[in-house]
């Protein structure tokens, strides 16, 4: 049986992930869709998303269209012959035009509908859960309510970030993209719908970012996990704008200072920052920067 040709639109890391993925499991994508090139770092010049790379390096097509919806768009897209558009963590709205045009999967992080929207792992993981998934869903015009032609449940360490999530998430998610067209090209898949209780993922905010050390430290650390490796939990720290990057949770009374923790006090118990970054200053350990910057808070 040969399976569906399909193209394949991502951006974010976790999309070059299954890509990488399904390029390994020997299914290429006729092309790979992704945003336009957008400008980073201090001097705005534009970078390509890596997942770009990874496809120029596989000698896949690319396409980066300012809106994949337009009728230009579609007509780029449809003349490389898909026959299937698999959509996983791309950042835009995919509108009714091309979903006239083809039959269109969603590769959602998340066990539908459970956590819809935006941000599920981010979500799930300041919700204190461990328990993740993967949900291959048919889209529809309602935001990932379609029907559900593959779901994987995916368990995480209590101690794994967002990043460590999406990688241990990734294998779940080609293996149900790749069951999913096999169902279809064998008219064997059958849709279900949805059945549960629906929760909203919504975007991550700057105010979902600032820590509130107010609130209880395993909710500080859930928070940190969620945002690490690439956004980053916000706090003030020696008058200084400072991203938590690992941290762990303690209960009762504060450790005394030393020149290698930093415990916080929080709404309950503590919180040991393990790795921080100040503005304008690189990643570092708790230890290095109690030797550094932060020597006002080891011990005298």
């Amino acid at each position: 049986m040969s399976r569906l040709r399909f193209a394949f639109a991502g951006t974010a890391p976790f999309a070059a992930l299954v890509l990488a993925g399904l390029m390994a499991a020997d299914a290429a994508p006729v092309a790979v869709v992704t945003n336009p090139d957008r400008p980073r770092g201090r001097h705005g010049t534009p970078q390509p998303p890596a997942i770009k790379l990874a496809a120029r390096q596989r000698g896949l097509p690319v396409l980066q269209p300012q809106n994949v919806s337009a009728p230009e768009s579609v007509a780029e897209l449809l003349a490389l012959g898909p026959e299937v558009f698999v959509v996983c963590a791309y950042g835009q709205i995919v509108g009714q035009s091309l979903l006239d045009a083809l039959p269109i999967v969603v590769v959602h992080p998340s066990l539908v509908p459970r956590w819809r929207g935006a941000a599920p792992v981010e979500r799930a993981l300041m919700a204190g859960e461990t328990e993740l998934g993967v949900t291959i869903l048919k889209m529809t015009a309602g935001v990932d309510e379609g029907p559900v032609g593959d779901a994987r449940l995916v368990h995480v360490p209590a101690d794994a970030d967002a990043g460590r999530a999406y990688e241990l998430l990734a294998p779940a998610a080609v293996d149900g993209v790749l069951a999913t067209l096999d169902g279809m090209a064998a008219g064997t898949l059958r849709w279900r719908q949805q059945e549960g209780v629906p929760s909203y993922a919504a975007k991550v905010t700057a105010q979902d970012r600032l820590i509130d050390w107010t609130r209880p430290a395993k909710t500080i650390v859930a928070q940190v996990r969620a945002l690490a490796p690439h956004i980053g939990a916000v706090t003030d720290l020696l008058g200084k704008r400072t991203l938590l990057w690992r941290a762990a949770a303690g209960s009762g009374p504060l450790p005394a200072a030393s020149g290698e923790r930093l415990a916080l006090p929080a709404g309950d118990g503590w919180v040991d920052v393990l790795e921080l970054q100040q503005e304008g200053r690189s990643r570092m350990t708790a230890g290095e920067f109690l030797r550094g910057a932060g020597r006002a808070l080891a011990a005298p």
